[in-house]
């Protein structure tokens, strides 16, 4: 059977069902499957900007998350 004949059992056969849940159900699987097809544009400066993050991040020149929170509580005690 080919991937056409498949999409159009299924469109014919989802037509028949009236149970929303299942509906919606199958709406976010398809949904997952079509998204990961969007494409991000960024224009060049956002570009310029990832580059030079991305070299900070490769030399060790950043912050993991757990410090600046552990950072924040400390912080916020002394206020």
């Amino acid at each position: 059977m080919t991937v056409i004949e498949i999409r159009n059992q299924i469109i014919q056969k989802l037509q028949e069902i009236n149970d929303l849940s299942f509906l919606e159900a199958v709406k976010t699987i398809i949904d997952s499957k079509t998204e990961k097809q969007k494409v991000f544009y960024i224009n060049e400066e956002m570009e310029n900007i990832l580059h030079e993050r991305k070299e900070k991040i490769e030399k060790g020149e950043f912050i993991d998350n757990d410090s600046v929170f552990k950072e924040s509580e400390e912080w916020l005690k002394g206020k």
